[in-house]
């Protein structure tokens, strides 16, 4: 799987979880970033198809797109 989309599906659930904690009324500020971060990987783990989403988003996003291609690149190019 490429790295940008990885990247992009985690930053997602990161988000969704901070949203989700704020919902709550409690204020990000009294959980650890790390604790954020493995709440983010187990909600990623549990909903698959934010990969497939993640998927479609870079490939739709010029930008992202772009990244997606570099990167791609770069890893055939250490495969060498």
């Amino acid at each position: 799987m490429n790295s940008v989309i990885m990247r992009y599906a985690f930053l997602t659930a990161r988000k969704i979880v901070s949203e989700d904690w704020r919902n709550q009324g409690r204020k990000l500020s009294a959980i650890e970033p790390r604790d954020i971060t493995s709440l983010a990987i187990a909600y990623l783990e549990g909903n698959p198809q934010l990969i497939e989403e993640a998927g479609e988003a870079v490939r739709n996003s010029p930008r992202l797109r772009t990244l997606y291609e570099r990167r791609e690149w770069e890893m055939r190019r250490l495969r060498r």
